[in-house]
């Protein structure tokens, strides 16, 4: 891991929030980067070890990070314990949950699925606890919701990173492309809602010490319960997916008691990969994390594939499948 030199404010903080703390002493080493510009550092020593998010805390998420763990922990035991924060330098000291991402996991255990099924399986478990909470005392949550604007907008990302900038492809941004993002968008609406964790990929769950803990969840809020349970099962992290996903969403609505046509399942999943693919275009084209390029064309694959359930947008559907095609001029 790549070393890291602190500095003076955050040499400060961590010897207020630490006895005994040393640079000398400790272990500091970077413990990865988040899509936007957070950074983790590993602070270990003394028997210890503790993650020092740097953050900028003029972002609202900031805030958001800390009330919504304060507000969930008599709820819910598996986000990470926040140990000390210092808002004017954008410092957060928390738990360390190791380097275990479920996306790790699965493909160092490609060769074993049903090893991957059975994580998945307590992710599940753990997702379902998470949608029952109730959210009702916590105003970072229940004050956002994935409303028919917030799906707009994730169309509308869409269009411009992925199929525009990326695709070149926005000859086939029409008037029927807009009436069925705007259905597609209405529908997703009007869906009941819970508590989601609104980025709920293999990336933001670690496996720690045999139990499973959730990360990055400051964009909770009120949605579809669905569009978790899409995010994880489509997510183009885990190529290999696909061979699991139908009994792993049977084994969900079990839990769920909802056997019912998976209609709302593919409107949330068609909603997410649009989402995950403008993402995907704008951090590798305008914010220099080219690794996310690698990503585009399952998330193409797979929105096609849940297009191919919703008959009636026939035109959201052509756009992928040209987005798709033109990977491969």
């Amino acid at each position: 891991m790549e070393k890291i030199e602190l500095t003076p404010s955050q040499i400060d903080f961590l010897r207020s929030a630490l006895s005994g703390f040393s640079p000398e002493m400790y272990k500091v080493e970077l413990a990865g980067r988040a899509g936007s510009q957070r950074y983790f550092v590993r602070v270990a020593g003394e028997g210890l070890s503790r993650i020092l998010v740097v953050w900028d805390s003029r972002d609202e998420d900031w805030s958001r990070f800390i009330e919504i763990q304060g507000d969930l922990s008599g709820q819910i035991d598996f986000l990470p314990a926040i140990y000390n924060s210092d808002e004017m330098h954008g410092l957060i000291l928390e738990e360390d949950l190791g380097n275990m991402t479920l996306k790790r996991f699965s493909h160092e255990n490609s060769s074993r699925r049903q090893e991957v099924a059975s994580a998945y399986r307590e992710v599940l478990r753990s997702l379902y606890k998470w949608q029952k909470m109730d959210v009702s005392g916590s105003p970072a949550i229940k004050s956002r919701k994935m409303d028919l604007e917030t799906f707009l907008w994730e169309s509308s990302y869409f269009a411009r990173f992925c199929v525009t900038d990326f695709c070149a492809c926005e000859r086939f941004l029409d008037d029927a492309w807009e009436r069925e993002r705007r259905a597609l968008a209405e529908e997703a609406s009007r869906l009941p809602g819970c508590c989601i964790h609104r980025d709920f990929q293999s990336e933001n769950v670690m496996i720690f010490e045999s139990r499973i803990r959730f990360v990055d969840y400051q964009g909770a809020r009120l949605g579809p319960p669905q569009y978790d349970t899409a995010s994880l099962l489509f997510d183009p992290y885990v190529s290999f997916l696909d061979e699991l996903a139908d009994e792993l969403y049977s084994y969900y609505s079990g839990l769920t008691g909802d056997t019912d046509d998976k209609r709302a399942f593919y409107i949330c999943a068609a909603q997410r990969l649009m989402q995950a693919l403008g993402a995907y275009g704008n951090l590798s084209l305008h914010r220099g994390k080219e690794w996310y390029r690698e990503f585009i064309p399952v998330a193409l694959e797979r929105l096609c594939g849940v297009l191919g359930t919703l008959p009636e947008f026939p035109r959201l559907r052509r756009l992928a499948e040209t987005c798709s095609e033109s990977l491969h001029r």
